[in-house]
């Protein structure tokens, strides 16, 4: 007898778009606000009986964008990112977390290096898809929920070209095109710094200090050096004579940057009042080790929880 042949299995993604799991988390916050929630109340409150596949499927792709986190067994909270982006303080905060939301899902990012700066024909998502041994069943709505994911960036004014549009009518001290041929980041010069092809921030960033070796930049209110490979400079303050500023490299931070993660590895920030947090592991990380995380992690904050407590 044949053996049975096994069914593909389509590599993890959302099943929503971006803008479809706002709608969803929105649901949640606005009863639990930052109260952790019973994932079957979740599952009831955007609109499942209970937890079921679907319903397991829909509130992982929460998660995927980074909008609801784990929170002790059996339990979920809605993220400081999902917060920042239904209440946000400004309309530049809400810009920067629809773009690190949007690209958070590991084929959503694939897609962005691929097809950078553009939103691609559905004929292109799909042959790439393809190519990655998705499911038939699964291309049309993986491939949906990125292409409505990208087009709610565009309509919010948060993808990379809204951004330079932004920055254009704004106006600038430079001739058009000038910043292409700035090179390397100085002291003083205005950058953007871009992750997955997509310019992370809402504006330009002033350069504070360089590093001894030229690898990291620091900016203005941030003690977390920047990849220079992925800084690019959009304005250089001049002299009287038109000549650069000569500004002196100011001191770095007491602490040399983190070196970036080994190859193989990923690292997650999770940027909080009191601080940034930074979370490195494998790439290929199991569902396995992904529970098993979970329960160091919450073991980890209840120890962490019962010092304060006691200090």
């Amino acid at each position: 007898m044949a053996a049975a042949t096994q069914p593909v299995r389509s590599p993890s993604y959302p099943n929503m778009s971006l803008g479809e799991a706002l709608d969803e988390v929105r649901k949640i916050e606005r009863l639990y606000r930052n109260a952790n929630v019973d994932r079957e109340a979740a599952a009831k409150l955007i609109g499942y009986s209970g937890l079921s596949g679907p319903a397991n499927k829909a509130l992982a792709a929460l998660a995927q964008y980074g909008l609801v986190e784990r929170a002790g067994k059996g339990e979920m909270r809605v993220t400081a990112r999902a917060k920042a982006i239904l209440h946000p303080d400004h309309e530049s905060e809400k810009r920067e977390q629809l773009r690190f939301a949007a690209f958070e899902p590991n084929l959503f990012r694939e897609l962005q290096d691929r097809y950078p700066d553009m939103i691609p024909p559905y004929e292109g998502v799909e042959t790439f898809l393809n190519r990655k041994g998705f499911n038939q069943s699964a291309i049309r709505p993986a491939a949906k929920a990125y292409l409505d994911t990208l087009q709610l960036l565009t309509d919010e004014g948060a993808s990379k070209q809204s951004a330079g549009q932004r920055q254009s009518d704004e106006g600038s001290q430079n001739e058009p095109g000038e910043e292409s041929r700035f090179g390397a980041p100085q002291v003083g010069d205005l950058v953007d710094y871009e992750i997955g092809g997509v310019i992370a921030n809402a504006e330009p960033l002033r350069v504070r200090a360089i590093s001894s070796d030229a690898k990291w930049v620091f900016v203005d209110g941030s003690e977390v050096g920047l990849e220079v490979a992925n800084v690019f400079v959009k304005q250089r303050p001049l002299g009287g004579d038109g000549a650069p500023l000569e500004r002196p490299t100011m001191p770095l931070p007491k602490e040399e940057p983190p070196e970036p993660p080994a190859k193989g590895m990923r690292k997650a920030m999770f940027p909080l009042d009191d601080g940034d947090v930074t979370l490195i592991f494998p790439e290929t990380i199991t569902a396995s080790g992904l529970s098993d995380l979970a329960d160091y992690l919450e073991i980890f904050l209840r120890k962490e929880r019962r010092k304060k407590e006691q200090g």
